[in-house]
């Protein structure tokens, strides 16, 4: 299987306060209900949670991405999270989670490299590569648009 790391960083400006943010994202099960696309969270250890995605295809490769990630904290301003090797999991991921607080609220910067694996022959490897930076992205984007309208309510 080939792996595609693809990193990409948003940022998002919210109106909550950093203590209310880094609380939401620090609940780990809560704040994934604002990810897109996403099956299942489910605590499988001390500050580590299990994520199963529903099923993505782009042309003739379908895959259910599936990771296994470890959570560390300040208490205060960044989240870090990295995927451990748990069996069946079959994506790596790294991502870390900066707030700034702000004149109207809190800025969040959520950077993440994502490392699929992909079945798929070595002469489409090329264009599943574009599709999972671009998807990569859109997700971040998305989850942080959703994690925005949480936090402003």
């Amino acid at each position: 299987m080939a792996k595609f790391p693809t990193q990409a960083e948003v940022t998002v400006q919210v109106a909550a306060s950093r203590e209310k943010t880094y609380a939401f994202l620090w609940d780990v099960v809560g704040s994934s209900k604002c990810i897109p696309g996403l099956a299942g969270c489910t605590p499988a250890g001390d500050d580590t949670y299990k994520f199963v995605f529903e099923e993505r295809s782009a042309g003739p490769v379908s895959l259910t991405v599936q990771y296994t990630a470890g959570y560390s904290g300040n208490g205060k301003d960044e989240i870090r999270f990295v995927s451990t090797e748990t069996e069946g999991d079959n994506t790596d991921i790294d991502g870390l989670i900066k707030l700034r607080e702000s004149a109207t609220g809190t800025e969040i910067v959520l950077t993440q490299t994502v490392a699929p694996d992909t079945p798929v022959p070595r002469l489409v490897q090329g264009l599943i590569k574009s599709f999972v930076e671009a998807e990569t992205k859109k997700s971040l984007e998305d989850y942080l648009g959703n994690v925005k309208t949480e936090l402003d309510r």
